[in-house]
């Protein structure tokens, strides 16, 4: 940017010619060059980008080598086309666009992958560039809404594309514990814990009781009387029968 900027400006080169002019053929060449155009009346142009093109563009590479590259080129692209599509009749120029892609790129993927160390560094994003949400809307003349708002939407689609490559989601320990089917550390500290147990294990004593009684009742020898009765006079039988029976 600061190659190009320098060139720009002492060589009076008027590189602005070179940036996104939406609607015309011609104008696609702005999708690979504007982002590296800045305006060489307004130095504030390229001092404002510099510092977020670099923390972003860092914080992406360190933290998704993965996915970075691509995440950048589909961001650096789409945001061209956007602008390329949506813009009014202007060369559209600066790296601003780009900013806003990789600003809502880190904000969206550290919230979908549940990464604690991902999420701080979004929230990190959040409160520092916060304040550039309103550059998506046309409040300002002579500010490219048109390719903050691609910008936003290429970030947007690049952390939807590649949420399951990268870091992932750090595993609860309850999760860890399942895989590896160990017992779940006991909750000692809440409330009535105690007192669980106790109904716990007198219940299982009441049952382990039952299940013995039981058990007893099964196994226990059954006795049976064979008696005969014989009338008065009468003859005994030549077999004995068995007429009842008692336990």
């Amino acid at each position: 940017m600061w190659a190009v900027f320098a060139f720009d400006y002492f060589l009076e080169l008027d590189l602005y010619r070179y940036g996104v002019r939406p609607g015309e053929w011609s104008g696609l060449i702005g999708v690979i060059a504007s982002p590296f155009l800045h305006s060489t009346t307004d130095v504030g142009h390229i001092l404002n980008n510099s510092m977020p093109a670099f923390i972003l563009t860092w914080l992406l590479f360190y933290h998704y080598r993965t996915i970075a590259t691509k995440s950048f080129l589909m961001i650096f692209v789409l945001t061209g086309l956007g602008t390329w599509y949506l813009g009014k009749e202007s060369f559209h120029i600066g790296m601003s666009g780009v900013i806003y892609g990789l600003t809502s790129f880190l904000v969206l993927s550290g919230f979908l992958r549940k990464n604690m160390k991902v999420a701080g560094i979004s929230l990190f994003v959040i409160f520092v560039y916060g304040s550039m949400i309103w550059g998506i809307f046309p409040i300002k003349v002579g500010v490219s809404w048109e390719g903050h708002l691609s910008g936003l939407f290429a970030g947007l689609m690049a952390a939807v594309l590649f949420k399951q490559v990268g870091p992932q989601p750090a595993k609860l320990p309850y999760e860890v514990e399942e895989e590896l089917g160990l017992e779940p550390e006991e909750e000692y500290w809440k409330e009535g814990y105690f007192a669980r147990k106790q109904a716990e294990r007198e219940l299982q004593h009441a049952q382990q009781q039952g299940e013995h009684q039981a058990a007893l009742q099964e196994n226990q020898p059954r006795i049976i009387i064979k008696y005969n009765y014989v009338p008065k006079g009468g003859i005994l039988p030549l077999e004995p029968q068995v007429t009842g029976e008692e336990e």
